[in-house]
């Protein structure tokens, strides 16, 4: 039988409207995890993002976690993300098609599908492991530790109570402002950044694309987890391609990657206009530029 699968993909992009997705699947996956380290701090990231740079003063907003381990394996990820998968395997437990609309979200507090990608540090020992799922497959590369060339400045402000001091640098096409804790010796922070004196608390690039900003701490006391999957193993300038290819034609991505599939894509904007198949189409605005 064939598989059926129904997008309305919009939720990803504040720039259209996001109505509802079905899907139908074969057969449930039941995603093992593989325990890495024992967890000591939990830090919670309130994130916007800008989509579409010819729309700055539009963003998405996500809720992200920041777990830390006691030997300092750490793992970054989208609470949105895990709440709706959580959303969505409860619905698929019936076995039939998966409604999810913005009410279903809106009702339980979810503010946005939330971003698939998730980054360890320290995993292996002095590497950065990342993995992401695009459409219907899972990726993951490896890259080395990150040398952040750091400029400490003179300036602080106070976050959560915390004293924290600003530093500066430039990372693969981007010019980037943060702050970090010395109170709170650890040497992360949210999605690749670490290397200071301090937990990095808040995050922002020049063009205010990307902002992270701590909105709660408490002790963790659960593992620290990997989620062991069939990832296809790439680099990252490659799993940059795949996503810019799949944004800019959805539908055709789809079905060259699952053929005999029947799939429908559609999208409503902010003007009430219905897009489907070939139409459908989405800005690409990556963290990383170079």
């Amino acid at each position: 039988m064939k598989q059926l699968l129904f997008f309305l993909v919009a939720f990803c992009f504040p720039a259209f409207l996001f109505s509802q997705i079905s899907f139908q699947m074969g057969s449930r996956r039941v995603v093992k995890y593989e325990t890495l380290d024992n967890g000591a701090l939990r830090i919670f990231y309130e994130t916007k993002s800008v989509k579409d740079v010819t729309k700055p003063d539009k963003t998405d907003t996500d809720f992200m976690v920041l777990d830390i381990g006691e030997k300092g394996i750490s793992r970054f990820y989208s609470d949105n993300r895990r709440r709706t998968d959580s959303i969505m395997n409860e619905l698929m437990k019936s076995g039939g098609p998966v409604n999810i609309n913005q009410n279903t979200l809106s009702n339980s507090g979810i503010s946005s599908m939330g971003d698939s990608k998730e980054i360890f540090k320290n995993y292996p020992s002095g590497k950065i492991t990342v993995t992401d799922r695009i459409a219907n497959s899972d990726y993951l590369y490896e890259e080395d530790k990150i040398n952040f060339q750091w400029q400490i400045e003179s300036d602080s402000r106070e976050i959560l109570s915390y004293t924290c001091q600003k530093a500066v640098t430039d990372f693969r096409g981007r010019h980037y402002e943060v702050w970090f804790a010395p109170d709170l010796p650890l040497n992360d922070g949210p999605w690749k950044f670490a290397g200071l004196p301090g937990l990095i608390m808040a995050a922002e690039d020049l063009e205010k694309n990307f902002i992270f900003q701590a909105i709660g701490i408490e002790n963790y006391n659960n593992p620290v987890e990997f989620p062991k999957k069939d990832y296809v193993k790439t680099s990252r300038n490659e799993v940059e391609k795949i996503q810019k290819r799949f944004v800019e034609d959805p539908s055709g991505y789809l079905s060259n990657s699952m053929p005999g599939a029947r799939i429908i894509i559609k999208t409503i904007d902010e003007s009430g206009v219905e897009k489907t198949g070939s139409e459908v189409k989405f800005p690409y605005n990556p963290m990383e530029l170079e």
